[in-house]
């Protein structure tokens, strides 16, 4: 039995390793190549730099207007992400408590836009955006993504709502406990890791949109960073040093969020567990 449990760890931590391999590769060759000079990137992209060099940052600084794309991208990554958290939080509760006719056909509508591609409608929905004058604006960018975000998000808080016992929420209604403070007070931290999983899901969404963003945002100085790193690329194609420093200033603040976003999950789902 021991020796059976011995394999079983070592097989495990032979597929966590391979894992890690696969997802480090992209990001090593990355990082590594930013720092060298476009003739080294083109003689051995494995190879560690010769001559490191900080110039690639400062080009593709200039060239992305990086304060701006990234201003721009954080007020609609910010806005989303907090919409979804209210909206979802608060309708997912509503729907998990008040299971009727009416709260399961919403359900299912909401279920049916899980399985609708954005890249179906794009157009219809473009126009609409047109329609309501939201063209280059950074809302329109945000109510799009709430619209596309919102089924998975419900989806995911009302099951865990479900998870939480009535009793609970009895006891803060007899405590004097209005709706909204059962809520934001009571039902909010014990489902604080579901909320933070969902925002960490929508935040890379968000961040990393490209489709969605490029036909609502056409002014230059609305552009997100993916627009802009797209423009970039197009511009200098054989600027590889350009380009791939302007990768790893886009993925860095991202990385110090996942790196923040991952203890408050943690740290949301061992606050959010019920005792028996």
């Amino acid at each position: 039995m021991k020796r059976r449990q011995k394999i079983d760890v070592v097989i495990r931590e032979i597929l966590i390793f391979l894992s890690c391999i696969i997802v480090m590769i992209p990001l090593y060759f990355t990082v590594l190549n930013s720092f060298k000079p476009y003739a080294e990137i083109a003689a051995n992209i494995a190879a560690w730099p010769v001559n490191p060099t900080l110039r690639n940052f400062g080009e593709a600084w200039k060239r992305l207007d990086f304060l701006n794309v990234l201003k721009n991208t954080t007020i609609i990554t910010v806005l989303s992400a907090l919409g979804c958290v209210v909206i979802s939080g608060m309708t997912g509760y509503w729907i998990a408590r008040h299971a009727n006719r009416f709260t399961r056909v919403w359900n299912g509508l909401f279920l049916c836009g899980m399985c609708v591609p954005f890249q179906c409608i794009m157009i219809t929905f473009a126009k609409m955006i047109g329609i309501l004058k939201l063209g280059n604006h950074q809302m329109g960018v945000v109510i799009s993504f709430w619209v596309f975000s919102l089924p998975m998000s419900l989806f995911l808080v009302t099951g865990s709502v479900k998870n939480i016992p009535y009793e609970i929420e009895e006891a803060a209604i007899i405590d004097g406990c209005s709706s909204l403070q059962l809520f934001w007070k009571i039902v909010f931290p014990l489902i604080k890791g579901i909320m933070f999983t969902i925002v960490t899901l929508n935040v890379l969404t968000y961040w990393n949109d490209y489709l969605m963003t490029q036909f609502i945002l056409t002014k230059t100085a609305n552009r997100t960073i993916q627009i802009a790193m797209q423009s970039l690329f197009n511009e200098a194609f054989f600027s590889w040093d350009t380009a791939v420093a302007a990768v790893t200033l886009s993925i860095t603040p991202l990385f110090i969020f996942f790196v923040i976003a991952q203890k408050q999950v943690i740290g949301g789902a061992t606050a959010g567990s019920v005792k028996g």
